[in-house]
């Protein structure tokens, strides 16, 4: 128990002196140092979860069609978000840095790194993965076993106010909530140089690990109508609801 107090200590001292809105690589780093060493000294408890100024040490999970996935989605780099239905940060895929949070009333203008220096590969490296410890961002072949009708339903329902989809496993009983947050968003290819917020309420829209050529990356998307996956520019920022990482 002593050892569990002492993390608490020093993730809240880490996460307290953050006064900017976007956390610096810096930060980031800082975060997940601690998070590392935090955590590997108490096997069997994991990810973070964010309460107010707190966080708490927890195991979280739904399996849904032989699949582990988190109940929350990702907020900062390491840690879970409150409850179900929060939105959560947006992330560039295959990076580590949050960017943007949907309570934000707008990013404004891009900067030219934002749009160029982004990191390459075919697939989400362990290493800029923000999920909590003991998860990761999902593959396509994991998401797509949410797509499976005959062992998994979806409807589009309203949680507290919040609009999305629940996935329940047809033999457990079991189910996910994952909010419509909508998403942050430029047209790259005809000029725009703005983040805007889209369908907020409306769509959800979630990273794959798996890269789609150059510049692409495999999405998770839905809205009332029902559910895809659809390739986007790795640039865009979206949500992430990760799963066991066994």
């Amino acid at each position: 128990m002593k050892k569990i107090h002492f993390i608490f200590v020093v993730l809240i001292f880490v996460f307290s002196n953050c006064t900017s809105t976007t956390p610096s690589t810096q930060h980031v780093a800082e975060e997940n140092e601690a998070l590392s060493k935090g955590l590997s000294a108490s096997p069997g408890l994991r990810g973070l979860f964010q309460s107010g100024e707190n966080y708490t040490l927890i195991e979280e999970g739904v399996v849904i069609n032989g699949v582990e996935w988190a109940a929350h989605n990702v907020g900062r780099a390491g840690v879970f978000v409150e409850k179900p239905e929060d939105s959560g940060w947006t992330y560039q895929w295959n990076s580590i840095r949050p960017e943007f949070s949907m309570e934000q009333a707008t990013a404004g203008l891009l900067p030219a790194s934002f749009l160029t220096n982004y990191p390459a590969g075919s697939f989400w490296e362990k290493s800029r993965d923000p999920s909590p410890q003991g998860w990761r961002v999902p593959t396509q072949d994991e998401v797509l076993s949410l797509f499976d009708t005959f062992n998994v339903s979806n409807e589009w329902e309203t949680k507290n106010g919040v609009a999305g989809r629940r996935f329940t496993d047809r033999f457990s009983g079991k189910s996910i909530f994952i909010p419509a947050a909508g998403k942050w968003f430029a047209d790259i290819d005809a000029g725009e140089r703005t983040m805007r917020k889209l369908d907020i309420g409306t769509g959800g829209y979630y990273w794959t690990a798996t890269g789609q050529g150059d510049f692409g990356a495999l999405t998770f998307e839905f809205n009332s109508s029902g559910v895809l996956l659809e390739t986007n520019h790795r640039t865009m920022a979206f949500m992430i609801r990760p799963v066991a990482d066994r």
